[in-house]
């Protein structure tokens, strides 16, 4: 912790991404963007650097679920007959040769890809834009849960990863990115996101995240076993408490 103008700020990577302020935001990790018989495969975008990480990804969000991070697992969607496309949107979707018709609602291409399982702490956000907070309910959510501090994995880099990250900051959030759980299908394009991260954001590698979060969970395990046996000790036992009455004879 430091003091910028009197303001007390969250400095150290640990402040940052304590377990009691912090949601991890899973962007997009969807069978269409990160599988290889998915949208993106099929349309030939290189896919070794979002196949090669994902199980870093999956791996950090059961990490957040087994110390009771919330989860925010965002799900780009696509409605039927183009209703959530304008046609500017339409012209952006397709600039690249690919067909505009990606995670259709419901579809296999829609769904979060396997080992991803929202749990009853988690939410799940549907979008039809990049930026996670753009027509959705995120923003609302987290700070009902009191929630300071974004913790951000998923693909693509340069795209919803870039969008969501610069809206979570501009909401006012802690950002901290996961830069080993983050990945995209162009090389340059990614870096050239990266570059930008390091300049502006903390970055962390998954391990690191889930090294802190897992000490954190001990020490207020800890904590709670400490303070339940002070407050055992503070109490009589029962036979003291209630001596027996004698009986009368």
């Amino acid at each position: 912790m430091r003091q910028i103008n009197g303001i007390d700020v969250l400095d150290t990577l640990a402040e940052m991404i304590d377990i009691r302020h912090t949601s991890l935001i899973c962007v997009d990790v969807q069978n269409d963007f990160c599988h290889g018989d998915g949208h993106f495969a099929h349309h030939g975008k290189p896919m070794e650097m979002i196949l090669d990480r994902l199980g870093t990804m999956v791996s950090l969000v059961a990490a957040a679920q087994r110390v009771g991070v919330p989860v925010a697992f965002i799900q780009q969607a696509t409605l039927p007959h183009n209703q959530s496309d304008s046609p500017s949107w339409l012209r952006f979707k397709t600039r690249d040769g690919k067909s505009s018709e990606y995670t259709l609602r419901g579809s296999w291409g829609w769904r979060l890809v396997d080992g991803l399982v929202p749990a009853g702490n988690d939410w799940v956000i549907e979008k039809f834009r990049p930026d996670a907070f753009h027509g959705t309910a995120l923003d609302l959510l987290l700070r009902a849960r009191g929630i300071k501090s974004t913790v951000i994995l998923g693909a693509t880099t340069e795209g919803c990863v870039e969008s969501t990250i610069r809206a979570a900051s501009y909401h006012d959030y802690y950002v901290v990115v996961v830069e080993d759980a983050i990945a995209s299908p162009n090389t340059d394009l990614h870096e050239g996101s990266m570059r930008l991260f390091r300049n502006r954001y903390p970055l962390a590698r998954a391990a690191e995240v889930d090294a802190i979060w897992t000490g954190q969970a001990q020490g207020i395990g800890a904590a709670g076993s400490e303070r339940a046996r002070a407050d055992l000790g503070d109490k009589p036992r029962h036979d003291e408490a209630c001596p027996s009455r004698k009986t009368r004879t």
